[in-house]
């Protein structure tokens, strides 16, 4: 940027952060050669077979769900600028959604030691690591993950039909998450570019980036109660092959089928609760970009407490609060 060199390699999944230092950075350079490397992901394949051995059907089980803030292929390490927890107990049919906010400042396992980052630059060194970092957090296993990007979602949301999302707050988005749409306080039916617009939005909506947090779950909650439905759940295989490659997971096709038949066998509501995990606005040095202080969370340990607690409670079989 100060011209010593004329030209600098680096990983991609870097760009994120360096516009998060150099404001306009992508206008400012111009990029003259790409090139991709298909890498066999052993850590991915570990996290595969931790999965393999839970039984769905009946047992409690967390997925780590993962936006990563870029659009095209699903399988490129980026930020995740997501970071969702659903822990799941099928036999009491509850779902606790986690959300932790994206500049929670936190060590990020196998990779940063005793230096503090980011939780959304954990992604760029792979999905594991983000899973590792959550699981330090709130002491639990996480065995699955599920991981979208923006694409993915429009092409999700389009394929279901639209989902509808209740919004706690009206706003205007403002046109940097894809589409300028009025929201409604209350429910609103949203396609793919909707509901992505929506759950982008930081600027226009009180609380910025913890509300953006809500927002998010609140699709998820959306999508989550859609594809509960029968007629969603008798389409189910046609609508995973039409999304599978949008989104990567490592929950095996066997193990969605299970989830499938023992709700199609079985009916009933579930209750879904939605929780964030909250914390103070700081500055500080960042293990992948030393030297320069940036905007961080400082984790509040008494929220993260009160979300082990709940997390408990699903797992145990007790009945979430209300």
């Amino acid at each position: 940027m100060d011209g010593s060199v004329q030209a600098i390699v680096y990983n991609e999944g870097f760009g994120g952060i360096l516009e998060e230092i150099y404001e306009g950075y992508g206008s400012q350079v111009k990029v003259i050669a790409q090139y991709s490397i298909e890498t066999k992901d052993e850590a991915s394949q570990l996290v595969q077979g931790k999965a393999a051995e839970v039984n769905v059907k009946d047992e409690t089980f967390s997925m780590y769900i993962s936006g990563i803030d870029v659009y095209g292929p699903v399988s490129a390490k980026s930020r995740s600028d997501v970071n969702i927890i659903a822990t799941v107990n099928p036999v009491t049919k509850q779902v606790l959604l986690t959300s932790t906010p994206r500049d929670y400042y936190v060590t990020i396992p196998g990779v940063s030691g005793d230096s503090r980052d980011k939780l959304t630059h954990a992604g760029i060194y792979g999905v594991d690591k983000s899973m590792a970092t959550l699981e330090n957090i709130y002491d639990i296993e996480i065995p699955f993950y599920t991981r979208v990007n923006f694409t993915s979602l429009i092409t999700i949301v389009d394929s279901m039909g639209g989902v509808d999302v209740e919004s706690e707050y009206a706003f205007s988005t403002n046109g940097d998450g894809g589409a300028i749409i009025n929201v409604q306080q209350g429910t609103n039916h949203f396609n793919g570019k909707e509901a992505l617009a929506f759950a982008r939005e930081r600027y226009n909506v009180p609380g910025g980036d913890n509300q953006r947090g809500k927002n998010q779950m609140a699709v998820i909650q959306a999508m989550i109660k859609k594809m509960l439905t029968p007629e969603m759940l008798v389409k189910a295989p046609s609508l995973i092959s039409e999304v599978s490659d949008s989104v990567e997971t490592n929950m095996s096709m066997e193990q969605i089928q299970k989830l499938i038949q023992s709700q199609l066998n079985n009916g009933g509501d579930w209750t879904i609760k939605s929780v964030a995990a909250e914390g103070t606005g700081d500055s500080q040095y960042c293990y992948s970009m030393p030297g320069t202080a940036l905007y961080v969370m400082q984790p509040d340990q008494t929220s993260v407490d009160s979300i082990k607690a709940l997390m408990q409670t699903v797992k145990d079989g007790g009945q979430l609060p209300q």
